[in-house]
Parts: structure tokens; sequence; C-alpha cells
């Protein structure tokens, strides 16, 4: 749920839901209903005004990634989308994007939305607008709504409308493989032309520097990783997610998957697998990565017990793509492997987030042992990071 994108950040089932009507006053100032296709052209100019996208922005290619990012998912229904709030006039001055996704706990299927892109026209001037949208939607056919963006005015709405925060998702670790190809990436993000220059200078450095240096990625002795297609990955991920409490459905993480796939931004996104010494499957993991950029993980999945094992692999991949540095998100399960790699530093970027009206999901909520970020969230989405220029 963030204003801008995240490089820039660097951002019991509900048995008495209450339906937001088709419009429904929200006060004087406006009113709150669901986001309809008819309503793409107004958000696509919100959102242009709002993330500053400037002249040279494509909306048509905009509004194909709003519809298919709001509408095609496949827990996607009218009572589960994204709502608009319109102003004394009827046109859209706000917005609040929710990616559906379904999500069991338990034997139960859950309605969760994916908090996304929150946009207000004005909002120094309007700040009503952020917290009615996000009123509305909680009034909404959910039995669960979360995110993996929360910047600091996210948070601050959170807190007022009972969010609850969830600390151990909320950081970034950060491995560096060559210190000065690092340095050269995000000089060359502030100063492109200066990157054909640097980024040569800097291999030579990184060059000399391993020279006195361990190596920081040893492949993990018997482990080897293989490409596997995106077709295949959800059913390969079942096994994986059955000790969570709470996690997405198998059955939609195809879709999310095949989205993922089309953010470019930091490098072609790798599918792999991870096999022992006897070539049993022990982990999975999804990685954007690209030579002489800061790779990606967007999703890690290992066996218990094997965590170090996965991770340790997914960075010498990392490395033999290129990659100066890899990050990604934390989470309670893979902090085993994390600790015991070499070299790795945390810092609070963005938060998770959650809200619930049902005590039993509040209770896995607390319990920690769930599966938020990554795939379910939205880091994958094209919204959150393209140009569309």
């Amino acid at each position: 749920m963030n204003q801008s994108n995240l490089e820039q950040n660097q951002a019991g089932q509900a048995q008495h839901s209450v339906h937001v009507p088709t419009t429904s006053a929200s006060s004087s100032r406006g009113s709150i209903r669901a986001f309809e296709r008819s309503d793409i052209p107004q958000v696509c100019r919100l959102f242009s005004e709002t993330f500053r996208l400037g002249k040279s922005y494509q909306a048509g290619k905009l509004a194909a990634c709003l519809e298919a990012t709001y509408f095609d998912s496949p827990g996607y229904t009218e009572g589960t989308g994204s709502i608009v709030h319109l102003d004394r006039n009827g046109a859209v001055d706000g917005f609040m994007g929710v990616i559906a996704m379904t999500m069991v706990v338990g034997e139960r299927t859950l309605r969760a939305g994916i908090l996304s892109a929150y946009m207000a026209a004005d909002p120094d001037n309007n700040p009503g607008i952020g917290v009615s949208l996000v009123r509305g939607v909680t009034a909404r056919d959910f039995d669960l709504l979360f995110t993996d963006t929360a910047n600091r005015t996210s948070l601050d709405i959170a807190r007022a409308t009972r969010f609850v925060i969830l600390p151990a998702q909320s950081l970034e670790w950060v491995k560096i493989h060559r210190p000065a190809g690092t340095v050269a990436y995000f000089l060359g993000k502030r100063l492109p032309g200066l990157a054909r220059w640097v980024v040569p200078i800097a291999r030579s450095a990184d060059s000399v520097l391993r020279r006195f240096l361990p190596s920081g990625s040893p492949r993990p002795d018997g482990i080897v990783s293989r490409p596997i297609a995106a077709a295949d990955f959800a059913e390969a991920a079942r096994p994986f997610l059955a000790h969570y409490d709470l996690k997405p459905d198998p059955a939609e993480l195809g879709w999310f998957v095949d989205q993922a796939g089309l953010q470019t931004k930091y490098g072609p996104l790798q599918i792999r697998e991870v096999v022992d010494r006897i070539g049993r499957r022990i982990g999975l993991y999804l990685l954007y990565a690209r030579r002489d950029g800061v790779a990606y993980a967007l999703q890690v999945l290992a066996l218990p017990n094997r965590e170090e094992l996965v991770v340790g692999q997914m960075f010498a991949d990392a490395a033999a793509h290129g990659a100066v540095a890899v990050r990604g998100a934390t989470s309670p399960d893979l902090m085993k492997g994390l600790f015991r790699q070499k070299g790795l530093f945390y810092h609070h970027v963005m938060g998770t987030i959650a809200w619930t009206r049902d005590p039993e999901v509040a209770a896995t909520l607390r319990s920690g042992n769930v599966f938020l970020g990554g795939l379910a969230g939205e880091t994958w989405a094209r919204i959150v990071t393209e140009d569309f220029s």
C-alpha cells in the first residue's frame, strides 16, 4: 500500500461482512464505490499525477496493467476488488488498489486482498480521503487484508484503523557480492550518464578486492539448482507451504508467478528448484537478476533445516549471473538460513501489515507462522515498479 514505487521506497470466516453499496456516502466531501473498468482512464490520470510519470508515459500500457492487476486475478469478485473515492461532482479523486487472493487457514478458505497502490488527488489538502478509503475497504467482503509495502504514511493509517504490524516480515536483508559494483550500480541510477564509465572500473576494482577478501558465496557441497517452468512452480510449492498456518491457495499461485515474470526492472525472473546430492528437491526460489545489477529475491522456499543450503545456493547463483548484490524481505521461517550467511545486513524499507475481523485469523497472525510477502504481497506487481514509458 504505497505512494511510491519499490525503488523509490528503497517502499473464523466472517459471517457478517458488510458490502459497500454501488455508491455509498462517506461524507459531504464525497463517496466511495467499487472500482469499475470504466474508471480506468480517470485512475490512469490520478496515477500519473501521484507518481509523477510525466508526459512520456504510455496511457494504454498503464491502463492494460491496471486492468490485469486488479480485475484478472483468480480470486477477483466485485466484492473483493479495488475501490475509488469520488468527489462531490462524481469524479475519481482517490483510489485504493486491492489484488484479490484466496488464502487458507486450517481447512477454511479466506477472501483476502493485497492492498496495493493508494492514490489521492492533492493529498495535503484532502487528508480524509486516505482514511475514508481504508475504512471503505475494511467494510467490504474480506476476511483478511494485508500489504508488504506499507510506507510511513500507511503505517500511521494502520495504527488508526486496527491493522496489525508484522515486524518479522518488515525488514529487508542485503548481501553484497561486489562492493565496488554495488557502489557503481547506485551511482549509475542517480547519474545514468556515468554508468558506462564506472561499471568497467568497478569490475576491475572488485577483481582486486577478491584477492584480499574471502569468497562470499561458495556453492554448498552437493547442492545444485536447475530451472523449472512457471507452470510447474505452484505444484512444486505445495509441500513447502504445508507447515504454514496461513498461506495462499496453491491453485492460484500460477497466476501470480506469471504476473511476476512480466516484471523485468531488476532483470529476468529466475524460477529454480534446489536439489540435494540424492536429487531430492529441498527448495525453490524466484529471483530477479542481471549482470551488474542488484538482484531481488522475490520468494525463497525451503524444507525445514535446509534453509541455509537453499539460501546459499541462491546467493551462489546470483553471483554467477553477475549480480553485484542480492536483497529480499525477511520472514520467520527463512531466518535460520539467513543467520548462517556471512556479510548480510538488515534494514527497514517497508512494513507488512494485516487486518482481519476474524478472531481465528487474528490469532494465527499473532502466532507468526504465516506466509505473507513475496508472491503473497505486492513487490511482484508491475504497478509498483514500472514507469510505463
